[in-house]
């Protein structure tokens, strides 16, 4: 029998992702979201969304935790009072895992399918939003897809979460092979015709102050991984150039050693002024609009642009014969 359970904390990103959530042996009754944080539910979304304070203990029995930044809210302690079972996500997946699977894959072990990325060049640039609409895409046209997900939240959508020895105290070099392990272990559990990735964070700082962990996690997946498709999301900008998109481009050729096959420009714009802030600004705005026509830019929200990629991307991976489906 299924249990009923509220998400926590939530941001207006998940609130709009909402539609996409899979828990199997969970109804999500509601979404809860921190202290005044302006979070409302929008149309087409039929999970309501509660503030922390104004929540219902008698329609859930479960609290799903999403984020260990949280992990010693007030509101977990009432949970627990009230008789409620807490679930946290991130340490939930990471005794999922057991790394000693990798054991017997050895580092010379190759992956042989196709492996699609969807970075970004910093936060908040619908980089999640991208993966989920490529995986339907790809779905829809009966391919059977494997998929690491970008946020720590991912398995709430049926993706793979990074694994915990990403985040651990560890050598670099370590991680970088074990992720490629971990990648080739799902290859061989699922048989998958392709593998999408989301990569967490930016591609690089946009400061000292805002630095995006510098691209490090970019780098590691990069140097564990070899990718045959990129997607690049950015951030709202209505004056992207030929010119700047090849600076992009540069800079993830000669540091991250792949080549960006499309740039999703997103929903959101930075607000230059917070740039010495020590919190960074984000502004969300309405139609996508941009001053030049620019080949290889796409808001792959919308369907057409979506089919355009899937169509450049069949065909690429067609032309490299990487896999004999395609």
């Amino acid at each position: 029998m299924k249990s009923n359970a509220i998400l926590f904390p939530c941001d207006y990103e998940l609130v709009k992702l909402s539609a996409y959530i899979n828990l199997d042996n969970y109804i999500i009754k509601g979404l809860v979201v921190l202290e005044n944080s302006n979070v409302f539910t929008e149309d087409g979304i039929n999970i309501p969304v509660y503030d922390v304070s104004d929540v219902q203990y008698d329609i859930f029995d479960t609290i799903v935790v999403i984020d260990k930044e949280y992990y010693g809210h007030p509101f977990i302690d009432n949970c627990i009072e009230q008789g409620k079972n807490v679930l946290y996500i991130e340490k939930e997946e990471k005794e999922k895992f057991d790394i000693s699977l990798l054991d017997d894959i050895t580092e010379e072990q190759s992956i042989t399918v196709p492996v699609v990325f969807v970075a970004g060049t910093a936060q908040f640039t619908e980089k999640f939003h991208v993966q989920l609409a490529m995986r339907k895409s790809l779905s829809d046209n009966g391919y059977n897809v494997s998929q690491i997900g970008s946020k720590t939240y991912s398995n709430l959508f049926g993706f793979h979460s990074y694994p915990a020895f990403m985040r651990d105290n560890m050598d670099n070099t370590q991680k970088i092979i074990l992720f490629k392990k971990y990648v080739k272990h799902i290859e061989m559990q699922e048989q998958p015709d392709l593998i999408v990735i989301g990569i967490p964070g930016g591609i690089m700082a946009i400061n000292k102050k805002h630095h995006f962990d510098f691209g490090m996690t970019a780098y590691m997946v990069s140097q564990a991984v070899e990718a045959d498709y990129v997607i690049m999301t950015m951030l709202y900008d209505k004056e992207y150039s030929e010119e700047r998109l090849e600076t992009i481009r540069q800079v993830c050729r000669f540091r991250l050693n792949f080549e960006i096959d499309g740039f999703h420009l997103s929903n959101t714009l930075l607000d230059l002024a917070t740039l010495k802030d020590e919190q960074l600004k984000f502004i969300k705005i309405g139609k996508k609009e941009y001053e030049h026509k620019v080949d290889g830019l796409y808001d792959l929200m919308n369907p057409a642009d979506m089919d355009k990629v899937y169509e450049d991307m069949i065909a690429k991976l067609s032309s490299y014969n990487v896999n004999q489906i395609f």
